[in-house]
């Protein structure tokens, strides 16, 4: 099964970077916004806010260079949180965030990436059998 969600967007608010059981924890919002023309030819557009959260060095990261208005690449997966609002039982969804690249131009932040970091089990022997 496949759960992926890639995203480019601006940042909406400057990220918040908290401690989590002595892990790093960074939270952010993220516009995406879809332009198109309506049936009658006239431009319109659409933007969904997403909330994404990055875990560990990518948040300590996020949290240093990312401000409101960056713009921003983020891979990562959907999850659901459920919780309880005035006695109403809610649900919200929040990309867990994977990966990222930052996409302001130079100068504003560069295209500096960010990957997950293989697992040492990923190594193989560049030595050939023949």
């Amino acid at each position: 099964m496949l759960n992926q969600v890639n995203l480019i967007g601006n940042v909406g608010q400057d990220p918040e970077l908290r401690d989590v059981n002595g892990s790093a924890v960074v939270n952010l919002s993220l516009a995406t916004t879809e332009r198109y023309k309506d049936k009658n030819g006239s431009p319109q557009e659409s933007t969904q806010w997403h909330r994404v959260s990055f875990w560990g060095r990518p948040a300590e990261i996020i949290a240093e260079y990312v401000h409101k208005g960056s713009k921003l690449y983020v891979g990562g997966s959907l999850e659901y949180r459920r919780y309880e609002k005035d006695g109403v039982e809610m649900t919200a969804a929040n990309i867990k965030g994977r990966d990222f690249k930052f996409l302001d131009a130079k100068g504003e932040g560069g295209a500096v990436q960010h990957k997950p970091v293989a697992s040492k089990g990923d190594d193989f022997d560049d030595d050939l059998p023949f």
